[in-house]
């Protein structure tokens, strides 16, 4: 009896758990199905975000700058680097030791002033020597400095002048003589032969005394070369500038052309940039450079274009030009690293933005157009800086508000708190 109960329980346990199963399972697939339905549906999408974007997304706070039209001069923006407009390696012109050494590193000097001083003993022993032998040679002929000379005045001409007169008289007779048959025709010929011989005479006295007054020239070429090179042992700066490098120092021993200081031409300096190549259709001789280097930040020169490269660098495709640019204070060295702007074209009304306004993210640049509450994305074409503005050459108008702050916050249908 007992047992019988037991298995009854037992049959009526295993179809309760049975239903509780079947039941779960159908719950289950009409849950599922629900949510299904839930989530495909666009009304309840809506729904959902209409009553989830409040909490999620809150307004982000930014500045707003309004886009501006302002005429503003056209340039590329280029680097380039200051150099001496002239460089001069200063070198003796005599040889001799180093007496005098007026200058040192970093001096300034101004054309014609006295550097260095050369010894001048062996220069002057020279002149003396040239003096003597010029002397010498001018006794010889019988000259005096300064009057015009006539070779016919020295004794071995005048002396084959006379002879070669009388010869000529002897000669004149004897031609009337042989004429009437009064002598034979060897005496004629005598007296022709030693008219010739005369005549030879003469001319050998003329030219030995010409060579005599070449030889003097000469000599007188040499004496000038001896004065000249006195006047080289004292050594003038040629330029105006500074002393870049010092060589020789007091005492040194200089042949010709022994180094003794470079001097460098600073003031006016040349600008030396490349251009690039969309831009170097419209560079011309006389337009104005702008720059400004690093040692003084506060500081904007101006330079002119001076020289155009003929062509393009083949590696860099870019165009070099150069600049003069006044250094009247010496505030600017060569060497030095300047940021510079070529001023292409005439003042003309443009576009301009906040420079902190414009991101650039992976190669492009874009801004942030704030309208009726919300961000607008734009990928922008920039141009020329003016101070802390930029140009917009593309993608804003003039009157649009752009985001200046968190940027890095924003994206495309942001709300904002803050511009129009």
């Amino acid at each position: 009896m007992i047992e019988r109960s037991l298995l009854t329980v037992k049959k009526r346990f295993n179809l309760n758990l049975t239903t509780i199963l079947i039941v779960t399972v159908m719950g289950t697939v009409i849950f599922a199905s629900a949510c299904g339905r839930s989530q495909s549906s666009p009304e309840a999408k809506a729904e959902a975000k209409a009553t989830a974007s409040p909490a999620s997304t809150p307004p982000i706070d930014v500045a707003t700058a309004a886009a501006i039209t302002r005429d503003l001069q056209h340039g590329v923006e280029v680097v380039g680097s200051l150099t001496a407009d002239e460089e001069v390696v200063v070198s003796a012109q005599a040889p001799g030791e180093l007496a005098q050494l007026n200058v040192d590193f970093g001096a300034y000097v101004v054309r014609g002033q006295i550097i260095a001083q050369i010894d001048q003993r062996d220069a002057k022993l020279k002149v003396e020597q040239a003096e003597a032998t010029l002397k010498q040679t001018m006794a010889r002929l019988g000259m005096n400095g300064g009057e015009t000379f006539d070779p016919n005045r020295t004794a071995d001409v005048r002396v084959a002048k006379a002879q070669l007169d009388w010869e000529k008289m002897n000669l004149d007779r004897q031609t009337k003589l042989i004429e009437n048959g009064d002598i034979s025709r060897a005496v004629y010929d005598q007296a022709a032969t030693t008219y010739n011989l005369a005549q030879a005479r003469y001319q050998a006295a003329v030219d030995s005394v010409n060579q005599q007054l070449a030889l003097v020239e000469q000599q007188r070429a040499t004496l000038n070369l001896a004065r000249k090179a006195v006047t080289d042992t004292v050594v003038l700066a040629p330029i105006s500038g500074a002393v870049k490098e010092k060589h020789a120092s007091r005492g040194s021993y200089l042949p010709v052309n022994g180094r003794i200081v470079t001097l460098v031409k600073i003031n006016p300096l040349r600008l030396r940039a490349d251009i690039p190549e969309y831009a170097a259709a419209s560079v011309r001789t006389g337009q104005t450079m702008t720059l400004k280097v690093e040692a003084l930040p506060d500081r904007t020169f101006t330079g002119r274009v001076v020289h155009i490269g003929a062509s393009l660098n083949e590696q860099t495709r870019a165009l070099t030009v150069e600049a003069e640019v006044p250094n009247p204070n010496n505030l600017l060295r060569p060497g030095m690293f300047a940021k510079s702007s070529l001023i292409t074209a005439k003042e003309s009304p443009a576009v301009m933005v906040p420079q902190r306004a414009v991101q650039i993210i992976a190669g492009l640049n874009k801004v942030f157009v704030i309208d009726n509450g919300r961000a607008s994305e734009r990928i922008v074409k920039t141009g020329a800086r003016d101070g802390e503005l930029i140009e917009i050459l593309d993608g804003v108008k003039s009157g649009e508000s752009v985001a200046t702050t968190n940027l890095d916050k924003l994206q495309e249908g942001s709300v904002v708190n803050g511009g129009k």
